[in-house]
């Protein structure tokens, strides 16, 4: 589980929905864009939905969330989420991998545990 702080509240949600959802929020931005965006997240361990304006101007951090139990099963979400037009996408049509020349996103080791 990961907790999304945005506008000053914060919010759980799966590994994989906060991982597309910074994905995302990172390419709007970089298009110069604000976009609404449609995210599950938990609330007092039951399902629920948030809406959040990401892209330019909108600051979010994800972080680390413990939680009991098993995660809800999301994935279905995150899917729509990398599904968006503007999800960068790795590799090009012909199958082959971009370089880092042609990709916008770097992985600068954020997920470095201390």
């Amino acid at each position: 589980m990961k907790l999304v702080s945005y506008a000053g509240q914060q919010l759980v949600t799966t590994d994989d929905v906060a991982d597309a959802l910074v994905e995302l929020a990172a390419a709007i931005a970089s298009d110069g864009d604000s976009q609404a965006l449609h995210i599950p997240i938990v609330v007092g361990g039951e399902k629920d939905c948030a809406d959040l304006i990401v892209g330019v101007g909108n600051d979010l951090l994800v972080g680390p969330q413990s939680s009991n139990g098993d995660d809800p099963d999301f994935s279905a979400e995150a899917e729509q989420l990398r599904q968006h037009r503007l999800y960068p996408r790795r590799g090009g049509d012909d199958g082959g991998e971009a370089s880092d020349a042609d990709s916008a996103f770097f992985d600068y080791g954020l997920d470095h545990e201390f």
